[in-house]
C-alpha cells in the first residue's frame, strides 16, 4: 500500500513539474522528457506522464515544430539550416523537421525570408566599403541559417553592394 501511494505521490508530482514547464510556451516530447529526468523521476513515471500528456495533446511534436518553425522564421528571419538544428537541439524526430521544413518554405521562399534579412542588415552596414558589406552581410547570412546558393544570389543582386 505504501509502495501504491508513494508510485501516485510521485506521478502528481511529475505530472505537475511538467503542467508547469509546458505552460512557459510549447515544448517537444523530449524537451518535458528532459526536464522530468533532471527532477529525478523514476523512468516509469515519466513515461506514463508523457502518455497522459500525448493523450490530452499537451504534448505533440508535429505542431510544435510547426509553431516553432513559424515563429522563427517570422521574428527572427532565420533560414532552413538553422531551424532544423533548433528543432533537432529540442528533440524532435528528422522526419517531422523534414515535413515541417517542406510545408513551411513553400509558402514563402526562403531566398524571399533572406531577401528581406539582408535588406534589413544592409542598412546598419551604410557606412562599410563594398567589400566589408558582402561579407558581413554573408557571415551574417550564414548564422541566420541560409544556404551558400541562396547567400550568393542575394549578394550578387543587391545593387547598394556596388556603391
Amino acid at each position: 500500500m505504501a509502495n501504491a501511494e508513494l508510485n501516485e505521490n510521485q506521478l502528481g508530482r511529475a505530472r505537475n513539474a511538467a503542467y508547469r514547464y509546458l505552460s512557459l510556451r510549447p515544448r517537444s516530447r523530449a524537451e518535458v522528457e528532459r526536464k522530468l529526468t533532471e527532477k529525478e523521476f523514476p523512468p516509469a513515471v515519466i513515461q506514463t506522464v508523457l502518455a497522459g500528456l500525448d493523450r490530452l495533446g499537451y504534448v505533440n511534436d508535429r505542431e510544435f515544430a510547426g509553431l516553432w518553425a513559424r515563429s522563427r522564421v517570422r521574428l527572427r528571419g532565420f533560414g532552413r539550416r538553422r531551424i532544423e538544428q533548433e528543432l533537432r537541439s529540442r528533440g524532435v524526430s528528422r522526419d517531422i523537421i523534414h515535413e515541417t521544413l517542406a510545408g513551411l518554405f513553400a509558402d514563402s521562399s526562403e531566398a524571399e525570408v533572406a531577401r528581406k534579412e539582408a535588406q534589413k542588415k544592409l542598412k546598419a552596414l551604410e557606412r562599410f566599403e563594398p567589400c566589408v558589406r558582402r561579407r558581413r552581410l554573408a557571415g551574417h547570412l550564414e548564422r541566420k541559417g541560409f544556404s551558400s546558393d541562396i547567400i550568393t544570389a542575394i549578394i550578387r543582386d543587391m545593387h547598394s553592394l556596388q556603391q
